[in-house]
């Protein structure tokens, strides 16, 4: 009895002097695919913005730092006849940090991304919608590093690589195989710690 006693207190101790802070994030990406049918697929330039939150518990050397963004991914497709792709995604990756020196962090966690919508510019009057059929969902495995040299800023390299398939085939295709592409980005990003 005592010694959940103890653990009660140890943890409420904790959850007491838990640092909490909440930012907003932007950034900027390079979006390309991965995988064995993604020869075609070019890269291009798109950007994230978002909210962010950041908990830290002094006696545990790891921060978890969870986020809520939009991401426009931009890339291009290129079978004979170039399309140019915009995904807007709503991106949830949720990272654990850890500080090896005083202002130089890395981090690593999984991402959840929810497709909201992918279009094209459209060539022979059909758009990439019209050809594929993409995936809703996708899981995501993010590694960076950053800085927090500057007071309330953090600055941020990340890779995202996606574990899940972003297209799941041609449209109207009844139990084909998905195509192996997954995500593929390259972030820089900024974050403002406001409370």
């Amino acid at each position: 009895m005592l010694k959940k006693i103890l653990l009660a207190a140890v943890v409420a101790a904790t959850a007491t002097f838990a640092q909490i802070n909440v930012g907003a994030t932007l950034g900027a990406n390079l979006s390309t695919l991965k995988g064995d049918d993604a020869e075609d697929i070019g890269t291009s330039i798109g950007f994230q913005a978002g909210v962010a939150g950041k908990f830290a518990v002094p006696v545990i050397p790891l921060v978890l730092v969870p986020e809520i963004l939009i991401d426009m991914r931009n890339f291009s497709y290129d079978p004979g006849a170039e399309y140019n792709i915009t995904t807007w995604a709503l991106d949830i990756p949720v990272m654990a940090r850890f500080s090896p020196m005083p202002v130089f962090y890395i981090e690593a966690g999984p991402q959840f991304a929810f497709n909201l919508s992918t279009s094209s510019d459209k060539v022979l009057g059909k758009d990439i919608s019209d050809i594929f059929e993409f995936n809703t969902f996708e899981f995501d495995f993010v590694l960076g590093g950053g800085t927090d040299i500057l007071p309330f800023v953090d600055i941020d390299f990340r890779v995202v690589l996606g574990l899940s398939d972003w297209m799941s085939g041609l449209v109207g295709e009844k139990g084909g195989d998905p195509w192996d592409t997954s995500n593929l980005q390259f972030m820089l990003g900024v974050t403002y710690w406001f409370l």
